[in-house]
Formats: C-alpha cells, structure tokens, sequence
C-alpha cells in the first residue's frame, strides 16, 4: 500500500503537498488500496498533523471513504505558517499491507501577498495617492520597506514608499470598514504612498516585490504589481452649441463649463460671464446642463439659455481658483476667456406646434386661419398653398393658411409673428 498526499486550497483543486501553497484549507491523503474497512467507527487517523503555528492549525479529520482521509482546518491558514505531515508507525491496509513509501511530507504557507488595493487597479489616482493594502497575513515593517516601491513611467529608477500611520490610516480603514480587523491584526493593512510626488498623467505601478516576509521570516516569492494613472492636471474646458464650427455661440443654448476634477460649489458660484451691460450667474445641475456632484463639489457649470444675442462676453474666474484638491488652473492664463453669442437662429413654426385647433369660424369671413411664426427669414417670403384630397363623402372644405410677418424687432433679427399688430396676408385656396 502506498500514500499520496494532497493539499486543497481554498480557491482551487488539490496540491501536491510539498513546497509553497498558499492559503489551505484543507488537507486529504489518499491510498491505492483499502486502508481500513470503510465505515468502521474505530478507524483512527492515518496522519498527524503538526504546524509552527498550533492556533492556525486546530481542525480536525475524518475518513472520507476506505482510500481517502482529509484534515479540514478551521480557517485558511495564514502566511508564514510551515506544517509537517507524519505518517503512524506501522501503517497498514486492511489487508494487513504495511505501508510503503514516503513517510512525512512538509509544507509552508508562503510570505503574505496582496488580497485588495484600493483604489482599485487601472483607477486614476493623483500625485501623492495613498494606497491601502490588504494582505493575506501580517508583513514585517522592515521587508515591506525594503521590497515594495513605485515605478514611474520616465523615470530609470524604482522610488522608495513611505508607510502612511496615525489618524490618516485610521480614517482609511475606516472608509472600508476594516478598523475592527486592523485592530486584531495591525501587520495585514499596510497604507503607503510614493516618496515623491507623481508626474501628472504619467502610468505609475506599485510594485509588491518578492522578499515581503512575515514577522517569523517566512518571504513571498512571486512578485505583483498594480497599474495606476496618475490624472492630468487641473483644467479647464468650454463649450458650446453653434451652426457651424467658425459661427459663435447660439443663444437659445446653454454656455458650458467644465473642469477634468471636483470644485468646491461656493468657489464656481463666484465664476460669472460679463458683458458691458449684463452678468450672469452660473446655473448647477437640473436647473441648466450643469453638474449636480455630490451638492459639495461639481465639475460643471452653464450660462443661460436664453442669452442676449450678437454680444461679446467674458467669463471671469474668482481669485485663487482651484480645484478640491488645492490645484492652480493649468489654462489659468486663459481666462477672463472671451466668447460670444450670434443672431438668433432662423425659425419657421407653427404657432401652437406641436398641437393646436383650427377655428373654422374665426374669421368673419368664414375663413379659417393657421397661425404661423417665422424669425430671421426672407422679408419677400411667398404664400405656400396646401393642398388634400377630401374623403369621400365629406363634401370639398376650405383650408387657408394665413402668413403673417412683423417689422424687425432688433438689429439683426427679424421676428415673424402672428398678432393684431402685423400685417396679415391671406391666399385662401378652394380645396
């Protein structure tokens, strides 16, 4: 008869039990033969089982078949933690088959490794981010000094991290909820950042190299790194709806203004878009195309709709703008930035779009009148006739639509409308 013996991780199938497995659960030795008579109460364990950490080791074992034994641990055992298996003297099948074989298998847990870091991996981080580690075990101070570091993208050279401790990790574990079990296990949640300040823009790794070892010695042995991207400096962006890409800025829509970061609310309701007669304050959120945020800090801001038209304006920034972070503007040199509204775009509706009555007696002459409003269109705009094909039996109606046009009413817009005061003109058409 002989033994194999096997190791059931947590997160996958069986090991062989020997070398570095991390985070075990569970523990099964197998024979080629019957190695009792299955179902026999007496049958006592095949196995002892001894680790350097007795408290990581409790657990117990069960027969799971006449060829199978597991050792189920009560938790998953940590980092750090090495385990003998010592096969009973005398070991025999139910056949009375002395074992043969090896008699002891060893293995270890391997250092600590990285569970979770937050922010997440890929997440745009700014230029003196604190990362929060989440290990599978505890990590000696020294050995993750000494081999966890940043690498920067143009830079020849791994930067050093420096651990974040106090009042700032409290309130990150906090944040995550985890300031219980960093209470009980202070070594496994290792905040740090960056000993220098992060170049704008630039893919940032944080690299968990091999050597981070437990407070007993044992090191990892595989090296992680995380992918960041450091965001890009504070800036500043304007838009705005136009007929074409070289006319100004439409009137009836919304001027925008919006930052790549969070700005404190009571700092953009400083901004204002001047002209030489008027000002305006900034509109937020479902008021305008502005940004609700977190009603504390907002990304962007509007002007209008509804701005006067052919007027020169200027937005104006309040004094020492920046972001939430406490970031200068980088494109601060263009501001007060200098825009402008154009004429009134040409409109040609009905006057109760998109539904209204035709009175058929509103007229004294019987005639029925369809309003309709024109703006910024050809003076000598000519009568349209509208033609339909009556159901039979419905006896031939008539249909007029009445144009009407006003005067100017501005320098540069004309307004067609229909009311007592224009001028109407009537082309009815027997249909």
């Amino acid at each position: 008869m002989t033994l194999g013996s096997g190791i059931r991780k947590t997160r996958s199938n069986s090991a062989a039990a020997a070398g570095e497995v991390a985070r075990v659960r569970q523990i099964v030795a197998k024979f080629d033969d019957s190695a009792i008579a299955f179902g026999d109460p007496k049958a006592g364990a095949p196995l002892s089982v001894q680790c350097n950490d007795a408290q990581a080791a409790k657990g117990s074992g069960r027969w799971v078949s006449d060829r199978a034994w597991a050792y189920e641990f009560e938790n998953d055992l940590p980092p750090g933690v090495r385990c003998t298996l010592q096969v009973k003297a005398g070991l025999q099948s139910a056949k009375g088959v002395t074992l043969s074989g090896p008699v002891s298998y060893r293995f270890n847990t391997g250092g600590p490794f990285v569970q979770s870091v937050l922010p997440y991996e890929g997440a745009r981080i700014d230029e003196e981010q604190v990362l929060l580690l989440r290990l599978s075990g505890e990590a000696s101070t020294a050995s993750v000094l000494s081999h966890v570091g940043c690498v920067v993208e143009g830079l020849g050279e791994r930067v050093a991290v420096r651990l974040v401790e106090g009042k700032d990790r409290l309130e990150l574990l906090t944040s995550q909820g985890w300031e219980k079990e960093a209470a009980k296990s202070p070594l496994s949640f290792v905040a740090l950042a960056c000993k220098r300040r992060l170049s704008s823009g630039a893919p940032v790794q944080l690299v968990f190299g091999k050597g981070v070892a437990t407070p007993g010695g044992v090191t990892n042995s595989v090296e992680k790194r995380f992918t960041f991207q450091v965001r890009e400096p504070f800036d500043a962006s304007f838009g705005c709806e136009r007929e074409n890409a070289q006319s100004a800025c439409l009137p009836l829509r919304p001027l925008t203004l919006s930052f790549n970061a969070p700005v404190s609310k009571k700092l953009l309701e400083g901004v204002r878009l001047v002209s030489d007669k008027d000002s305006f304050k900034p509109v937020f959120g479902s008021h305008g195309d502005g940004d609700e945020g977190d009603g504390h800090v907002l990304s962007k801001l509007s002007f209008g709709p509804l701005l006067p038209e052919l007027t020169q304006f200027r937005i104006e920034l309040p004094k020492d703008f920046k972001d939430a972070s406490g970031r200068s503007l980088r494109n601060a040199g263009n501001f007060p930035l200098k825009v402008a509204t154009s004429a009134m775009p040409p409109l040609a509706k009905f006057a109760a779009a998109p539904f209204g009555v035709v009175e058929r007696f509103s007229e004294p002459n019987g005639v029925a009148l369809l309003p309709v409003t024109f703006r910024t269109v050809e003076a000598a705009l000519a009568n349209k006739r509208a033609h339909t094909e009556p159901m039979a039996p419905v006896a031939p109606t008539t249909i007029a639509l009445n144009f009407t046009r006003c005067l100017p009413l501005g320098a540069g817009n004309r307004r067609m409308r229909s009311n007592a005061s224009c001028a109407a003109h009537s082309a009815p058409d027997a249909l």
